[in-house]
This record gives structure tokens, sequence and C-alpha cells, in this order.
């Protein structure tokens, strides 16, 4: 039987879904309607004026629902905040419009951020009617990124249509270059980490800008195609747990925030506070992070101490701007519970930072979903879901927590379940339309291990007979789901 929290959180779920469905349709046909006004009239004029306002007031009804505005073109359907657009048949012609417009420019669709104002929206809308298309051999997408940065638009960001979206170039090549792309970027976080934490061991500076590269890599990688790259977070290796670690918890920080409609800016500040922070680590016993018995008070006195070596570890190597004074906050607070618990203990009880309480939950979830040296024990996804639902509240952002549970799901990539058609599988893919029913990958059946493995997308009328019976623990069958990622 589900639990509370987890009806709780279905129910949610299926409201949000009617309410963003209607938003989107309602959306699909204002924006459509804007543009054809903006083909025939200037900006100023009276006609378009009346109807930009009518758009303007729907974005604005959006904003008080989400803070981010995301309207995309992906696998035949039209998404508004990653809920599908249910068109009707008068609607298809509208769809053929936008799926050529964007086809054009090579964009899958855009998002509009709340800082967006209406002047910005309007220059938006112009430059999407009236851009014109640059010769075959020209990349259409970065002439048109470049047109918006010439206008000083920030707020309004065009989404790069992905390799595995784009179908002109066949798409299973597509689909291989976005996933190799990802490993790429994933592993040369790993590296870079553990080339931060040994220049802070030494006392030198941390290589500022090859590590803001690498988070901006991570920063495109979630933008583009952010289920391959959570994917790569069941990666489990206790030899550099701390690397691996530190990279996991960079890409669920940035899944979350770019769910709650961070800009690229914040997105890449959040990062990198979330790469460095359990960089105090460096200042504790190796013994001790390696230990691989259970910690008794002496062990806990001195792991509680890694936030204030993290400050400090931080102020010697980089000095003081304004992402370092970002990074040590979290590195300093990413352990304080919202009520103002845990560790290390303030004088006086307040509210740690957002990037703090972002990087909290990140945390929590990779170190609960990989084990931890000190914490060999690997939870299940379902049981990791409900721990941190009853401490939504005390230690963390009960708001933050839902939209990070709504975004990776009620069973989150890499979890071992169990079907109704006695089949063993691995989630491989959540789909934000349905919670209950990921994409997953079929790797036994009662008989044992299957020689092919074979991937389900439960949502999908032709898996409308089979569903997720129950989570079971891969560690007490010897099932790592890091064997089934496909890192080819």
């Amino acid at each position: 039987m589900t639990n509370p929290p987890q009806k709780d959180i279905e129910k949610e779920q299926q409201e949000t879904e009617e309410k963003f469905s209607l938003l989107g349709l309602e959306f699909f046909r204002n924006f459509y309607s804007t543009l054809k006004t903006a083909s025939l009239y200037e900006a100023n004029n009276n006609r378009y004026i009346s109807r930009a306002n009518k758009l303007r007031q729907l974005i604005a009804e959006i904003f008080t629902e989400d803070s981010r505005l995301s309207f995309v073109y992906k696998d035949g359907y039209f998404f508004l905040n990653n809920f599908r657009i249910k068109l009707e048949t008068p609607d298809q012609q509208i769809g053929e419009f936008f799926k050529e417009k964007f086809n054009e420019l090579k964009i899958s669709g855009f998002n509009i951020f709340s800082r967006a104002d209406s002047r910005e929206i309007d220059k938006f809308i112009f430059s999407l009617t009236h851009f014109k298309l640059p010769n075959e051999d020209d990349d259409a997408f970065e002439l048109f990124k470049e047109k918006l940065d010439s206008l000083q638009i920030e707020n309004v960001v065009p989404v790069k249509v992905s390799d595995r979206e784009d179908d002109s170039k066949g798409t299973k090549v597509k689909d291989e270059t976005s996933k190799i792309r990802a490993r790429k970027t994933f592993f040369k976080a790993i590296n870079v980490v553990q080339e931060i934490i040994t220049q802070a061991k030494s006392g030198n500076k941390i290589n500022l800008a090859k590590t803001k590269r690498v988070v901006q890599a991570m920063v495109d990688q979630i933008i583009e195609d952010e289920s391959t790259m959570v994917e790569l977070t069941i990666l489990r290796n206790f030899d550099n747990y701390t690397y691996v670690h530190s990279v996991n918890v960079c890409v669920l920080s940035l899944l979350l925030a770019y769910h709650l409609g961070f800009d690229k800016k914040r997105l890449s500040d959040l990062g990198l506070g979330s790469l460095l922070h359990d960089i105090g680590k460096i200042n504790l016993p190796p013994d001790l992070i390696n230990k691989p018995s259970a910690y008794d008070e002496m062990d806990w006195e001195q792991m509680r101490m890694h936030p204030v070596y993290g400050v400090k570890t931080i102020l010697k190597t980089r000095g003081t701007d304004r992402s370092s004074i970002r990074a040590m906050s979290v590195a300093y607070e990413h352990h304080i519970t919202i009520n103002g618990g845990g560790y290390p203990e303030l004088l006086q009880k307040r509210t740690p930072c957002l990037f703090a309480q972002i990087v909290a939950i990140a945390d929590t979830f990779n170190a609960m979903n990989s084990g931890r040296v000190y914490q060999k024990r690997r939870m299940v996804g379902d049981e990791i879901i409900t721990n941190m639902v009853n401490r939504a509240g005390t230690d963390f952002n009960p708001l933050l927590l839902k939209v990070f549970i709504n975004t990776i799901g009620i069973y989150p990539v890499g979890s071992v379940v169990k079907l109704n058609n006695e089949e063993i599988a691995i989630v491989s893919r959540t789909n934000p339309d349905d919670l209950e029913n990921p994409e997953v990958k079929v790797i036994a059946d009662r008989d044992g291990l299957k020689p092919q493995i074979k991937i389900i997308d439960l949502a999908s009328e032709e898996a409308s007979n089979i569903h997720i019976q129950n989570v079971i623990d891969g560690d007490k069958y010897n099932i790592d789901p890091a064997n089934y990622i496909d890192l080819d």
C-alpha cells in the first residue's frame, strides 16, 4: 500500500497537472495570436498592445504557480513547465506553425523567468517573429541567441534543440551524442573536483576559470538533457566517494534550481557552491573519512567541524567575491536545518541561505541513495522519499522538497523495482506527467537475468497493463544500477 506522504504527493501532482494543462493550452493559443499580431503591427500599435496585455496577464498567472515559464516541444508533444499540453483538433495548425518556427531556429522552445519585464517579452516576440533566417551553413541558434543578447534580453532564454530531439540527423545518433557529451562533462567534473582538493590541500589557489567552465558545462547539460545527467548520479565508487558525491550533489542541486526558475548566472553560482560544499573535509584525517565502521561521538565531533574548515579553505584559496561568498555560505550552512538546528551550532538560530537549503536536500538525498563510507547501507528510493518528507519543515524547506520530489519522481532514477508481471527493472527516467509510471530497464524475470535489456515507458499506452508493484533493495540481490547505465 502506498504510504500517506506519497498519496499526498500524487494528489497534489494530479491537481497541478490539471491546472497546468489548462494554462498550457491557453498560453499555446495566446502566444500564437500575439506572434501573428506582431507580424502585422508595430509594438506601439493598439491592436498589438491589446493582444500583448492579455498574454502578459496569462504569464503573470502562470508565475503565481511557478517561478519559471517553460514552453517546449519534445517527443512529439508541447509542454508547459514539463506538463503536456493536450491539444484539440483546431490547435493542430498552430502546432505545425510552432514546429516549423522552432525547427528553423534549431530550438525546442524557450524559458521565461519571473524577472522578465514586459519590454523583454515584447522584444523577444518581435525577434522571434521577424528574425531573418541565416544561410544554410550558418548556425541559426547561435545567430538568434546573439540577436537576443544584443537586445539585452536576459530573462527570456531559447532552449537549444538537443541531439536527442533533432530528428533531421537521425534520432539514435543524436541521442548517443547527447549521452557522450553528458558523460564527458560528468567525469570531467569529477577530475576537476580532484584537482581542486589537491590544490586546496597544498594551500594553492583553486583554478577558478577551469572550475567555472566545468560548472557552466554542467548547467548547459542540465538544460539540454537533464535525465541523462541525473542517471549518471547513481554511479557509486567508495574509493573516490568525496569526488563523485560532490559532483552528484552539484547535478541534483542544479536540477532543483533549474526547476525553480534560476537563470544561468544564479545556476553557475549555485553550481560552484555545491561543488565545493564538502571541501572542508580536506582538513579531516583520511582515516576518519574512510573509516569502514560506524562513527562514535569523537568521530562525529571532528566531522561536524568540516563546514567551518570549508569556509576557511575557500577564503584562503579564493579570496572574497560574490561567487566565493556564496560558496562559503553553502559550505558553512548546508548541515544547518531549516529550523536552525544541525551543525555547526549557532549562537543565534537563523534560517540558512537559499543555496544552502537546496544543497542540503541534494546532499541528503545522494548520501542516502549511495551510502556514505560511514553509512554503508544504501536506502531504497521510496524509503528515501518518505524519510525526507517526514523531515520537511524541520530539516528541509517544504516547498523546495516538494519541487525536488516532483522533479526526481516517487521512484528516483536508479531505483530497483518489481513489476506486477514479476519482472525486475531499474528506473532509468522519470515521467514528469506521471510520477507513478517512469521509464524502466527490465533486467530480469522470475527465471533470472535477461540476456537483453528491455526498455519500457510505463506511462505509454503499450504498457498500460504493467505497473510497479514495489521497490526492492538491489544490494540484497547484488544488483548495482550503475552497471546498467549506457556509457558508450
